[in-house]
């Protein structure tokens, strides 16, 4: 899922995390995909949250449907996520624009 070019927009994760990390988009820096902060609060959402709910968000961003909470398409994108920030620290509860 990380690669594959989703919603109206055609872009992958990859697209933005890969590709373009460290440009900004809407104002804030692109990051590189790391989940190492989650849960954590995000301004935008004035709450904790989870990196599902992240990840539906960016699903919603580039005009996909997102899958439901718990969905194993989430659970597989999560856990290639973690596996990406394998060995970096944990920062959790982290706060985000």
């Amino acid at each position: 899922l990380f690669q594959s070019r989703i919603g109206q927009l055609e872009l992958s994760c990859a697209s933005c995390h890969d590709d373009n990390w460290g440009k900004r988009l809407g104002g804030s820096v692109i990051p590189q995909a790391h989940p190492t902060g989650y849960p954590l609060y995000r301004l935008e959402w004035q709450t904790v949250g989870s990196l599902q709910r992240r990840l539906r968000n960016c699903m919603i961003g580039v005009r996909a449907e997102p899958f439901a909470f718990g969905a194993p398409e989430l659970v597989d994108l999560e856990l290639h996520l973690t596996e990406r920030a394998r060995g970096l620290l944990v920062e959790t509860p982290a706060v985000r624009p």
